[in-house]
């Protein structure tokens, strides 16, 4: 295997691959590398964390004031229900005493 020009065998030792011990530098020279890179750009994360921070608290009181606004139309909803139920309940009672006062008439 030719590897940046060098003639490299396909196993280190005869139970290693090449391969492995490659991606292996690379990973170590990737965290290496983006470490630095985090360590230059601090200021930046720490400004996007804490404006992040604040949008998610002001997304959950958002929240909690819709929650609290639907659940005031649900409560709002079934007393409005409740209320049309017993009116035409009332309305079938009536109707219930006028048939049987005609069925006594009759």
């Amino acid at each position: 295997m030719d590897f940046l020009g060098l003639r490299i065998s396909s196993t280190i030792g005869g139970c290693i691959s090449t391969n492995y011990l490659l991606a292996g530098i690379g990973t170590v020279g990737a965290i290496v590398l983006i470490s630095q890179l985090l360590r230059n750009s601090k200021p930046f994360l720490v400004a996007t964390t804490k404006e992040f921070i604040a949008f998610q608290q002001w997304l959950n009181s958002n929240i909690e004031e819709s929650k609290e606004f639907w659940e005031d139309i649900v409560a709002e909803a079934k007393h409005e229900y409740k209320l049309e139920v017993e009116r035409k309940l009332e309305i079938l009672q009536k109707q219930q005493e006028i048939l049987e006062k005609i069925k006594a008439s009759l």
